[in-house]
This record gives structure tokens, sequence and C-alpha cells, in this order.
């Protein structure tokens, strides 16, 4: 399953960070207090928050999250900056990550320095940083559309300077799950002793599979966001990183309370103003419905024939339909028997069947209104 052993893996929650540059989102401090310790309850090993240097209302929210004592560490997000540095220490802040745009593109365009201005800023903020005793990661910006070259020259520097951790983003999203575990184990094998990081944005919706790319590949910390928000269309987010490992082997992710995820993911979609996505790994709203006949035949006999993960693991309930044209009489025999508190015959099946399937052919229906035809086909009296 993987590749290389680096110890547990460590899922870091970057909503408040990552998450505030999704285009709806705008979190008070009474936000990001709730979400904080939403976080720390599900069980989320770090959160990441944005750098107190933006503003001093920034600091002040940094510092009255760092004043929660969660369970969880609290990374501060800076630039390779001694002044941002200092800010996020005078917050009290003992996690930093820092970040340098490392890519071509983003030394002309962004930065508009050289290579060499770029690894002297590495070198001053990291040593700032570990020298005041924070933890710190440097994640070179762009990474994998940086020459492996110009990549490697930029962590040597931050590794001699005192990080204790290498992040590599795909920060565009253009990168192959093949391409990150190439980087990712080369980073291991040229730092056997230090943490590697991975943050991949989803503008090609690879950023789940690269997310896990990385971790098989040696990576032991993960970004994520609830829902997946961030910029433009966001990152790997913290329900699909779950359910992925969870397929791979539940004890992955036992420790995280994941009965807690259809919660969390509503509290933030509210929040930015979004409906909870119809195909968000295991808290969209449907998540677990089943409508075609053959597999709502086969998943009332054994659940795991079309389900990858049980939903009572999220707190969550299967729902057979019987509200279209492609609902089979097992579904609706078993709907009749739970509606009508009795068991059903076969040719009572067939007729309730019949009546969902003609009506279905017609129109949408909902649950109510397929009660109302079951019990009519069924002849019950209405809400019997």
């Amino acid at each position: 399953m993987r590749t290389t052993t680096t110890g547990p893996l460590r899922v870091l929650d970057t909503t408040l960070r990552e998450g505030e540059q999704f285009a709806q989102a705008h979190f008070t401090t009474e936000d990001r207090l709730r979400l904080a310790r939403a976080l720390d309850a599900f069980g989320v090993d770090e959160i990441e928050l944005p750098s107190p240097a933006v503003s001093p209302a920034a600091a002040a929210d940094v510092a009255a999250v760092l004043g929660l004592g969660l369970r969880a560490a609290v990374r501060v997000h800076l630039r390779c900056s001694p002044a941002d540095v200092e800010a996020a220490l005078a917050c009290g802040a003992r996690g930093v990550n820092l970040f340098l745009g490392a890519s071509p593109a983003l030394g002309a365009h962004s930065l508009r320095e050289s290579p060499r201005e770029r690894r002297d800023r590495v070198r001053t903020a990291v040593a700032l940083a570990a020298q005041a005793g924070a933890f710190v990661r440097f994640s070179a910006e762009d990474a994998f559309r940086t020459p492996r070259r110009d990549l490697l020259q930029l962590c040597d520097v931050a590794v001699e300077a005192g990080a204790q951790r290498l992040g590599v983003p795909d920060t565009v999203g253009t990168a192959t799950p093949e391409a990150v575990a190439a980087t990712v184990g080369a980073l291991r094998r040229r730092y056997p002793g230090i943490s590697q990081e991975f943050h991949g944005h989803n503008d090609t919706g690879c950023a789940v599979a690269n997310a896990v790319a990385a971790w098989r590949a040696g990576a032991d910390c993960l970004d994520v966001t609830v829902l997946g928000i961030g910029e433009r269309v966001g990152i790997t987010s913290l329900g699909g990183l779950m359910a992925r490992l969870y397929t791979f082997d539940p004890g992955l992710v036992a420790r995280y309370h994941l009965e807690r995820l259809p919660a969390l993911d509503a509290t933030v979609a509210a929040l930015v103003g979004v409906a909870v996505p119809f195909n968000q790994p295991l808290t969209g709203p449907h998540a677990f419905t089943h409508v075609a006949g053959v597999h709502s035949n086969a998943v009332l006999r054994a659940p795991h024939t079309y389900e990858a993960v049980d939903p009572a693991v999220v707190g969550r309930r299967r729902v057979v339909s019987v509200t279209s044209r492609l609902t089979g009489r097992h579904a609706v025999a078993h709907f009749a028997t739970e509606l009508l508190g009795r068991p059903v015959d076969a040719e009572e099946a067939r007729a309730a069947t019949a009546a969902l399937k003609a009506t279905a052919e017609r129109r949408r229906i909902g649950p109510d209104a397929a009660a109302d035809i079951v019990r009519a086909a069924l002849g019950a009296a209405p809400g019997a």
C-alpha cells in the first residue's frame, strides 16, 4: 500500500487559512473560534491559520485561537519575511508554515527576485523562526512547475537553516499522481529525517488522488479543508481524504470522529453560503441513496455490494429510493413493508411497483408522494 514508512499520517486542516481564500468566504472571530473547536473535536492533527501580519484583527484572531488550548497543533502560515515571523512569534505561535514561490513563473512575475535572493530569504526566515524554538515548515510554492534542481536548492537551504518539514504544493492543480509520487519520493530520499507535507489544489480534479499518491510515496502530512474550499476550486477535501483512506484500511482514520463530519461540512457550507455539494464524499445529500433496481436489490441483501463505506460510520442512514422509473420491486417491497408496518406479498409488490413506475414516467415524485402512491395501489387508507 505504502512504499515508504515515515510514521503516522498527520492531517493539517487549513479551512481557516486556505479556506478563507474561497471567493465567498468571510469568517468572523466567532466563526474562527467555532470552527477551530469543531476541527479539534473532529480530531485533525494540525490547524493552519493566516498570517497575523495581515492586519491587527488577524493578529488578534490568531492569538484568540492559540488561547483555546486545543489538542491540535496550531500552525501559522507566513511569507519568508522576518516581519511575518516576528508577528507570529509575538502572538505566541510555536509553529510556523513558511512559504516562498519556487517556480520560474512566480520568481519572474510575483516575487521579481533572482534565485539567489530567494534562497537568502528562505535562509533568513527559517533561521529566525528555528532559533526562536518554533516548529518550522518550509513550503516551495508551485513545486510541480519548478525544475527539480531549483526545488532541491531551496529545500537544501531550508533544511540547513533548521526547517523540520518540507512542503510541496501543487499550487495550480496540474500535477499527476505519478509526478507527485516522484517528487515526494525524491525529497524523502534526500532528506530522510525531515517530515514531508503535500498541499494539492483541485483545478483538474486530482486533489484527493494526488494527496494519496503523496502519502504512499512517504509524505506524512496532508493538507485539507472542509468541503475542499479554497482558492479557485479549492484543495483536497477533508471528507474526500477520509473516504479514500477508509477504503484502504478503516484503521487509518479510526482516531478521527467521522460521525462529526456531516455537521462540520454543513457548518462550513452555511458560513460560506453554499449547499453541501451533491457529489461530496460521505456527506453529500445523496451519498448513500440507491436508485437503480439492480443496486437496491443487492444492497438490501448485502450493503457492501454497492457501498464503499458504511453510512453509520459517518452517522448517516442508507436510503433505498422508490421515486424513479428505475425502481425495482425489491426496493418497493422493502419501502411498503416499512410504510404499512406489515409484510407485503409478491403480488402487492408488483402492483405498487407498477404504480410508482407509471407515475415516475410522467413526473418527478418525492418520498411523500411515493408513500401516497403505494397506499393507493395497495388499498391502504391515507396515513395508514
